[in-house]
């Protein structure tokens, strides 16, 4: 009938509209929120008009200036109280829509700056101060730093003037104290614009030279470390039995791996503070070196502001604040004598030397060795297996001005100036070892072009597997009450001798509340990995309250970050020593990692900051090693033994010999998987262009930054294919690069954006098959340099859909038969 046909032709066109959602939704992608943004200059300034409500209609959106000219904010998500403002560049083409990409800045502001008039209690270090906030981190990649970020932060420091920075961020780095970025601070923010730089140490601790970068291995920054004091126990932490004040347990310890001191001094790591609205939350607890950095910037900002209140036009160098900070901080027991911040005596200092034109000077040390060093450091057994000699340079740097570099010598004044200051300088020093073993010369006369020195070092005498410090004092010999005018750190971790058995007993260490034990062992050549193994009964469990203790061991590899043999692990001490009925049970952890031979590793048991009791536990050591004999590697005496094994595809079957260099192994049963295929790209095309922003320009020249775009054809032959991107020459480099950026993005056949990567470069996915665009940046400041980089290759390791397993046999005949 009639109604049955068209009840029929209605179920079939419902039935196909379901298919046709069903197709759509499954390709359909939410690729996020789409705004309309309107940019127009209205006569004085630009402005924007975003449609946040998604609507279409702009007609009552709110019409925003750059927040810098007009304090103007904006709600992004009224229901998340997500907030954003408003920049303007290239004359209008560029619109900048800045928000948080995390709560960290917002906390570390409050700490150096908040200001609560009806809650003084809530109240930053400097409530006075105006804040400057620069966006380093990039929202695409996880809030990471990125080369661009920071090139432009210190280009809008010296534009606005700051008097003071603080840098809460950090990464570990491969050399110290290197890379164009960090040149650019020293020498050009707190050199010659007299902007005081202090940053963050990291939070890699407690073993050694585990500083990041820049904060804890470069001149020019004062590097901060993390303090816990009763205050904080009993307000932030809620102790019911607190403590002696400590340096919290995670905090970065120095010295630098070319022996600096690494810290320079300690203020409080933790605080409740100010935290975005968007979570929720008014106020908060956090804790690192990020909280401390900002407190010691708070410290510097008043000491900066007392200065021009009372000191008038008198000159205020950054190595000036930072004499007074380090010099007046309050002992603490610190490795390398690193104190505790004292904002009054810091004050005091100031005013009591104001007219001494020393203290307007920093110090260069370096220290004639195989590598660039500012420190001693002794760190594995050949180093101080006899007495060293040293020839050390010391030589003064003296602050300079954007003035001075700009006018002609005909009409220099400000230049005379500074060159009649280092015509009068001079300092008739006397030197002072503080320990036995360290030897150096009565007495130095210092001129502004630097003096040289020898020093002997002879650790032979020192006891194995021990940690020992000391240092080179250099005191004004016309007011020695001044105290040491720099100090060069000697750093010895003589290590103990590993016997044929490969293990080592470092016995029983004793700990109590904020206790570090640290012990050094040369590992054995060959060997590839250790195994620390802990044991504690609980006799004293019984009567001592469970404790956390943190197991972190290190090894340091030359140009190499430190993570690279790291271990850092949370063991928990008299939780599981109780027996059956609440007899007596051992407690055994073990913990494996991978190490070198050939270099100390570094064992660090501490007993974390606010755990109560006393705990014995033995700890022992053992090392083994199983590593191709024909990979190319060649075992040196006390050297590493490099392992590698090249398989040519065109031979049926490859011998591969392995030897047990440290000793016996048994059982062997060696398995080869292949998981993923390594392909090299060429660029098909490559661009240099000047950046025309001035934002993006080289703050020593003042001239364009040069870019070099790099485009790759990247085929997929699969969906959902994960791969990772390398580039040697600038990628796993951020602070030490000699570059200023390396970024890459990658888009898909129709030009759509998919991800971005920074320096350090990670797995990605790539969901669709066909091809897809790479495009790499490099910015220098020499577009002459990056014409050496225009052919380069991109590695792509892709990661095989199924791994491959070779077949392994003790003997050829066996590859070719089944039984």
């Amino acid at each position: 009938t009639k109604d049955s046909d068209t009840s029929k032709n209605l179920t079939e066109e419902l039935d196909a509209q379901v298919d046709v959602l069903k197709t759509l939704n499954g390709a359909y992608a939410d690729l996020g929120p789409l705004l309309d943004c309107v940019v127009f200059h209205d006569g004085e300034q630009w402005r924007a008009a975003i449609d946040v409500d998604e609507s279409g209609d702009l007609s009552a959106a709110a019409a925003l200036g750059a927040y810098k000219h007009t304090s103007d904010v904006g709600e992004l998500c009224k229901r998340q109280l997500f907030y954003y403002t408003l920049n303007f560049y290239d004359e209008g083409r560029t619109l900048s829509i800045v928000t948080c990409a995390g709560s960290h800045s917002t906390h570390v502001a409050g700490i150096l700056a908040a200001h609560h008039p009806e809650e003084p209690q809530n109240d930053g270090v400097a409530p006075g101060a105006q804040l400057l906030s620069l966006m380093i981190g990039d929202h695409r990649v996880g809030s990471m730093e990125t080369g661009v970020g920071l090139t432009r932060a210190v280009n809008a420091i010296v534009e606005y003037g700051a008097d003071v920075a603080n840098m809460s961020y950090g990464e570990p780095s491969s050399s110290p104290n290197v890379g164009q970025w960090v040149q650019t601070v020293a020498q050009e923010v707190v050199r010659r614009h007299g902007c005081v730089f202090v940053s963050s140490a990291g939070n890699e601790g407690p073993a050694l030279s585990s500083t990041g970068s820049p904060g804890g291995t470069s001149d020019g920054f004062i590097g901060v470390g993390a303090h816990v004091g009763y205050d904080q126990m009993l307000a932030e932490y809620a102790m019911y039995e607190t403590v002696g004040d400590t340096v919290f347990t995670w905090s970065s310890r120095g010295p630098t791996p070319d022996g600096d001191r690494g810290v320079d001094v300690y203020a409080p790591g933790s605080a409740i503070t100010s935290f975005p609205a968007y979570c929720k939350e008014r106020l908060c607890l956090r804790n690192g070196t990020s909280m401390s950095s900002p407190n010691l910037c708070g410290v510097a900002a008043l000491l900066v502001s007392a200065w021009k209140q009372e000191m008038g036009g008198a000159s205020l160098s950054p190595y000036r604040v930072k004499n007074a900070i380090v010099s007046t901080a309050k002992p603490i027991g610190e490795l390398h004598g690193a104190g505790m911040v004292q904002t009054d005596s810091a004050w005091q200092f100031l005013k009591r030397y104001a007219a001494r034109a020393a203290e307007q000077v920093s110090w260069r040390t370096h220290v004639d060795d195989s590598r660039r060093a500012r420190g001693i450091y002794l760190r594995n057994a050949e180093e101080s297996a006899h007495a060293r000699f040293f020839n050390v340079s010391v030589v003064p740097v003296f602050p300079t001005s954007e003035k001075a570099r700009l006018e002609h010598d005909s009409d220099g004044e400000n230049g005379r100036l500074e060159s009649q200051t280092q015509f009068d300088f001079e300092q008739r020093l006397l030197l002072v070892a503080t320990e036995s073993w360290v030897s150096v010369p009565d007495a130095l006369y210092v001129a502004s072009q630097g003096n040289k020195f020898a020093a002997r070092v002879d650790a032979t005498k020192l006891q194995a597997g021990r940690l020992h410090t000391a240092s080179i004092d250099a005191y004004d010999s016309t007011d020695v009450d001044r105290g040491p005018v720099f100090s060069i750190p000697v750093t010895v971790t003589k290590p103990l001798h590993v016997d044929a058995s490969a293990c080592v007993d470092l016995g029983t260490l004793q700990f109590r509340p904020t206790e570090i034990v640290r012990r050094f062992v040369a590992v054995p050549p060959g060997a590839t990995r250790a195994h620390i193994v802990l044991r504690a009964s609980n006799a004293a469990a019984l009567e001592s309250s469970p404790a956390l203790f943190y197991l972190h061991c290190m090894q340091l590899e030359p140009a190499t970050r430190f993570r690279k043999f790291f271990m850092r692990e949370r063991v928990s001490i008299g939780h599981k020593s109780y027996g059956a009925g609440g007899g007596s049970a051992e407690q055994k952890e073990t913990k494996t990692m991978d190490v070198i031979g050939g270099a100390t590793l570094e064992v660090c048991l501490a007993q974390f900051w606010n755990q109560l009791g006393a705990h014995d536990i033995d700890v022992r050591v053992e090392f083994n090693g199983i590593v191709p004999a024909n990979g190319g590697g060649a075992l040196a005496e006390g050297g590493p033994l490099r392992a590698g094994i090249t398989v040519h595809g065109s031979n049926a079957v490859a011998r591969l010999d392995f030897i047990a260099p440290v000793r016996p192994e048994y059982d062997v049963s060696p398995s080869i998987v292949l998981t993923k295929a390594r392909k090299t790209l060429r660029p098909h095309e490559a661009v240099i262009s000047p950046l025309g922003a001035e934002r993006d320009t080289h703050l020593a020249t003042g001239s364009a930054l040069y870019k070099l775009e790099l485009d790759y054809r990247l085929e997929t032959t699969r969906e959902e294919t994960q791969l990772c991107l390398h580039m040697p020459a600038v990628d796993t480099q951020i602070y030490e690069n000699w570059a200023d950026n390396f970024a890459l993005a990658i888009f898909d056949a129709n030009k759509r954006y998919l991800i971005s990567q920074i320096s350090y470069t990670s797995p990605l996915l790539i969901k669709q098959c066909g091809e897809s665009l790479v495009r790499v940046q490099i910015r220098h400041r020499s577009a002459k340099d990056l014409e050496a980089l225009k052919d380069i290759p991109l590695l792509v390791d892709v990661v095989l859909k199924s791994s491959i397993r070779l077949t392994t046999k003790f003997d050829m005949a066996s590859i070719f038969t089944s039984t």
